[in-house]
């Protein structure tokens, strides 16, 4: 459910009330499947089979990318949303997978218990051979008699908040995995005056058995490494023949955001078989090589500094001069699954920690193609519409501007580029550099393609008029030069078009008339 419906919001082309409804259905499915996965966690808790692999990893790190995930969710609640740290690297042995439905739980409730104005603060502190981890929140606070309670399975208080409307389950799992990484978990609170839930845990692993402990783990959060994030098909895979039969055009670029030095690297190695590359190492920094390059498409990690991955995305697509660049964000594995509103970002894909190499390079590369094949249809085929090169709002108020103001000047063979462009309200060269990334033409071409197509359009629909009144109709200064354009373009003449289409009708009246 949840695949189907993302790839229907990816589409991008429904009504906003049909669009609104494919989201209801997302975020449906994405509670569903996380109440199963905490169901199925717990029962596992329970019976004593839940088992835990920890590293050592900078813990600094995993909440900051955690905090970014759910920082749009909280503006979009009007929230105050901070991260407070007391070192830049903390290094702690823990499980990734199990910590990560620590916090999303801390901080879903967090948000679930407070109002527009209120604030949230996740921090992470190091004192005394621990590791002090606090979500602490203005919301609503708790009741005395609930304190000692609300990590017992199943309980639920009985304050009447309409969105408190929980399982449960999901602080006894989250005490129980705490509990697996030998620490401790408390809360401090007054009602109407907010929480603070308080983990601790220990530093190093001596608490940990050898079992649970993954030894010569890379910290993923650190410069040189990388095989945490990064796998590798075998050449013999089938996504790795289709990567051949999918190459992008030999004249597009890829810009790559990432702030680790060594993943940009591999990422550059990998894809400079493929596209020309530039690279950048946050996310302003990409932002002023996307306004230079105009590359054809952007690969962007979500946790980068000065500007993360999911702000450079909502300001590629909302500016007019870049919205048609398709954006594909690298997050963390888990981080996609709870993120629940993360296709309004505006990006085209989404790629998971740790990813594919292959499937990544046929991600992006079927991105790049599949509108390179929507260009050359709509170059090629009289009947295709240039609205089916829009990705975005933003250019489909473009083209229908443009072909407005092509179709009030369709009978002017004076009409020059100079005057679409200001009729437009654009300069000549953004004019170009635009008309150029989202329908493959220059203006020059673009304006001959909607007269060709209004060429078509008559040359079906007008069999009074003969090839020369047409040809005069859509600006053309002689039959000659329209015959010879047209067969260029569609690789037959317009008399030739015209039979074919009579045919064509002919045969399917025939059709029609038997079936009756």
């Amino acid at each position: 459910i949840v695949a189907q419906s993302e790839r229907l919001l990816q589409a991008s082309n429904f009504t906003p009330a049909v669009y609104n409804k494919i989201l209801g259905i997302y975020k449906n499915g994405v509670q569903l499947r996380e109440l199963i996965t905490e169901l199925l966690d717990f029962q596992k808790h329970e019976q004593g089979h839940m088992k835990i692999r920890v590293a050592r990893q900078n813990i600094v790190n995993f909440l900051y990318e955690n905090h970014l995930l759910f920082l749009e969710y909280a503006k979009n609640k009007a929230l105050n949303f901070s991260f407070r740290k007391s070192h830049d690297e903390i290094e702690l042995w823990y499980d990734p997978k199990q910590m990560q439905k620590v916090v999303n739980n801390l901080l879903s409730n967090a948000m679930k218990h407070t109002k527009p104005g209120d604030a949230i603060e996740i921090g992470v502190v190091r004192e005394d051979g621990e590791v002090v981890i606090s979500v602490t929140d203005t919301g609503s606070g708790i009741e005395a008699k609930d304190l000692d309670k609300i990590f017992d399975r199943f309980y639920q208080t009985d304050r009447p908040d309409p969105m408190n409307t929980g399982t449960g389950i999901g602080l006894a799992l989250t005490k129980g995995i705490v509990e697996l990484h030998h620490g401790t978990i408390g809360v401090e609170s007054l009602p109407g005056k907010g929480s603070t839930f308080i983990i601790r845990l220990k530093t190093g692993n001596a608490h940990f058995t050898e079992e649970e402990i993954v030894l010569d783990s890379p910290d993923v959060s650190r410069p040189g490494q990388t095989s945490l994030l990064i796998e590798t098909l075998p050449a013999s895979e089938p996504e790795a023949e289709e990567e051949e039969e999918s190459r992008p055009p030999a004249d597009a670029t890829i810009l790559i955001a990432e702030d680790n030095e060594s993943i940009k690297q591999t990422l550059i190695e990998i894809f400079a078989g493929f596209y020309r590359v530039v690279s950048a190492s946050d996310g302003e920094e990409a932002w002023e090589i996307i306004c230079r390059e105009m590359p054809t498409i952007v690969l962007s990690d979500v946790v980068m500094p000065r500007l993360s991955g999911t702000e450079l995305c909502k300001r590629i697509k909302s500016n007019i001069e870049t919205c048609h660049i398709p954006v594909v964000l690298l997050t963390a594995r888990t981080a996609v699954e709870h993120n629940i509103e993360g296709l309004l970002t505006g990006a085209n894909d989404y790629v998971t920690k740790p990813f594919n190499t292959n499937l990544l390079v046929a991600r992006c590369n079927n991105l790049v193609n599949s509108h390179r094949l929507l260009q050359e249809k709509f170059s090629k085929q009289p009947q295709a519409f240039a609205q089916m090169l829009a990705t975005n709002p933003m250019d489909k108020e473009l083209l229908d501007r443009a072909i407005k103001i092509i179709e009030e000047n369709m009978d002017n063979t004076n009409f020059n580029i100079n005057t679409f462009a200001r009729e437009m309200g654009m300069a000549r060269t953004n004019l170009f550099n635009k008309l150029k990334a989202v329908t493959g033409q220059t203006p020059n071409d673009f304006v001959l393609n909607i007269r060709l197509k209004r060429g078509a359009f008559m040359l079906r629909n007008n069999p009074e008029m003969n090839v020369a009144e047409i040809a005069d109709r859509i600006g053309f200064s002689s039959a000659r030069y329209f015959s010879k354009c047209f067969k260029e373009m569609y690789n037959q003449s317009p008399m030739t078009y015209r039979k074919d289409d009579l045919r064509q009708g002919a045969n399917k009246k025939n059709r029609s008339d038997s079936e009756d």
